[in-house]
């Protein structure tokens, strides 16, 4: 079946840009890669090519959402939705939640797997478009969504801020789409202080859904701290 693609064209100070969700599978497959795009394989070119691979992957299963961002023929800013991985705590709640909630579409959790901007373009408001994208999706109403953000998964280096600061930055961005601070008792977000859970639950999602998963996600008193 043919996939109907979505698009959207956005002004920035760079100039115009495409953000792009539902298509085909082989639509990343014919672009480049923007400058700086692959902060999981520390930005080296070759591997920056995994990044796209990886994108590549995910676009042809329908158990993910990509959203993307792209100028002429080049990918600069991506965000991926993806399922909760097999045997985590996370898909357990997953489970417990579909338990809970007999009848609802599933799956009922998805976790925001990460979100990148080509270094060139980056402070042009292009994550929080692409974000807002995203989101505008109907698809994630009756779903929660989850990110864990991981102080080490952050380009502190780069940004020029501290950890604290990018923490503050990314709970604005991510508030603009609908997450809201969690409390959480998770030990690798309790790791660090800065780390932090972000969710965003669907205004489709029955109330008593997310009161399962905020009590899923926070059994005890949670090891690190934050502010919401």
């Amino acid at each position: 079946m043919m996939v109907q693609m979505v698009e959207r064209e956005v002004t920035t100070k760079k100039g115009m840009v495409r953000l792009v969700r539902e298509f085909e599978p082989g639509f990343i497959a014919d672009l480049c890669m923007g400058e700086g795009l692959g902060i999981f394989f520390h930005y080296r070119y070759e591997d920056a090519h995994k990044t796209k691979e990886l994108l590549s992957t995910l676009s042809r299963s329908g158990d993910h959402r990509i959203a993307c961002a792209v100028c002429s023929r080049n990918l600069i800013g991506y965000v991926t939705v993806v399922s909760t991985e097999q045997g985590s705590r996370w898909r357990m709640i997953e489970e417990a939640l579909g338990k809970s909630a007999e009848g609802l579409r599933h799956p009922l959790l998805m976790e925001l797997g990460s979100i990148e901007i080509s270094k060139p373009w980056r402070s042009q408001g292009l994550a929080r478009l692409l974000l807002g994208f995203m989101f505008d999706d109907p698809f994630f109403e009756d779903r929660i969504i989850f990110s864990r953000e991981l102080s080490w998964h952050w380009d502190l280096k780069a940004s020029g801020l501290s950890s604290y600061e990018y923490r503050s930055m990314l709970m604005r961005l991510f508030e603009g789409a609908g997450f809201r601070y969690c409390q959480t008792d998770d030990e690798e977000i309790g790791y660090a202080g800065e780390n932090m859970l972000m969710v965003r639950v669907g205004s489709a999602v029955p109330a008593e859904t997310a009161l399962v998963f905020y009590r899923l996600v926070c059994r005890s008193e949670p090891r690190g701290w934050g502010w919401g």
